[in-house]
């Protein structure tokens, strides 16, 4: 399979690089404007040529590639699990593979990949007018028998985007930490009214703001209860905003993920800032086996059937709060600073 190792799109507001090679992430996402990416970066950012490392776990596997950036994460996500028959590995085969460049032209990309491990075929075309990237993603079942699947969207963000400055908008209700690996500051399983928790030392902790890079603490909770697919993250500071938009009938949860140099072992060593907000169809995020066997279900495809998302995310500019996000990546603001 070919493709250039990097492909640059760009309009007259954006420049996107993406890695066909590795999953077709998403590698950066740059406002041209202030020239600011704003998503995360590994500290190994690059430091691991394909092929170079196989490890000895899947998840090892799949963080010696993880660059940072936006990956889609399919048929799996978070801990390996065996369907039918064969291991999925962590976060899925599609975020490792190597996609085909179908066609591509300036501001535009049509990628394709078959993947091994469930008998799926992925298209995704990534397109940039504006300030808006528009992703049109389609997931085939190309068998004869039903599969259950977990698909989520996997953007990071990192400095110098983020800062202490930044605030979350989001269209949802409430917020559940995770049962298993909650992090540093928030008990295992419990549920919250997004945005206020309370913290395992009784005191309230607003979800919304972004932590600084020296608060040093972790998160893994879930967010539902939708009443709109979208979210925004704003720099208060740069007076400058990420906006994502999605359906809600595909992706009816979102995973929040913080690493803020909390971690002190492997592969982190304290050497990370970043934040996901993650669309998903499915929770927890340890993998199809361990969520369906905590009554969650997966999305579910019939055989030879197909489903299409649509995501518009819009780079912003403005310091109020986000109200929403319209088709075609217009943002709502409620009011402004």
């Amino acid at each position: 399979m070919g493709g250039p190792d990097t492909l640059r799109l760009a309009s007259g507001d954006l420049e996107i690089v993406l890695l066909p090679a590795n999953g077709a992430d998403i590698y950066s996402l740059t406002d041209r404007r202030s020239g600011i990416d704003v998503l995360f970066k590994s500290p190994w950012d690059g430091a691991v040529p394909r092929g170079e490392y196989d490890g000895s776990s899947s998840i090892e596997r799949w963080v010696s590639r993880y660059w940072g950036g936006w990956q889609v994460l399919l048929p799996n996500g978070g801990d390996e699990c065996v369907e039918n028959g064969v291991t999925w590995g962590y976060h899925g085969e599609a975020a490792v593979r190597e996609w085909d460049v179908i066609d591509a032209d300036e501001s535009s990309a049509s990628l394709a990949v078959r993947l091994f491990t469930v008998p799926l075929t992925v298209r995704r075309t990534i397109s940039l007018t504006g300030p808006v990237v528009r992703i049109t993603e389609t997931v085939i079942n190309d068998s004869d028998v039903p599969l259950e699947v977990m698909w989520s969207h996997h953007p990071a963000f990192g400095a110098p985007f983020l800062d202490a400055s930044c605030v979350i908008d989001i269209g949802c209700r409430t917020v559940i930490t995770d049962d298993d690996a909650p992090g540093t500051f928030l008990d295992p399983g419990a549920r919250f009214t997004w945005p206020l928790a309370t913290d395992a030392r009784g005191e309230q902790v607003d979800l919304s703001i972004v932590p600084g890079p020296d608060e040093r603490r972790s998160l893994l909770a879930y967010l539902g209860d939708f009443t709109e697919g979208f979210y925004a993250i704003t720099n208060r500071n740069l007076g400058l905003g990420f906006g994502l938009r999605w359906p809600r009938e595909i992706f009816g949860h979102a995973w929040l993920w913080q690493e803020v140099h909390s971690t002190q072992a492997w592969p982190w060593f304290r050497r990370a800032y970043a934040m996901a907000i993650e669309p998903a169809s499915t929770i927890p995020g340890h993998g199809m086996a361990t969520a369906r066997s905590k009554g969650y279900a997966g999305l579910v495809l019939a055989p030879r059937a197909s489903r299409t998302v649509h995501i518009e995310a819009v780079i912003f500019r403005g310091a109020g709060w986000v109200a929403g996000i319209d088709e075609g990546g217009t943002v709502r603001f409620g009011e402004t600073a």
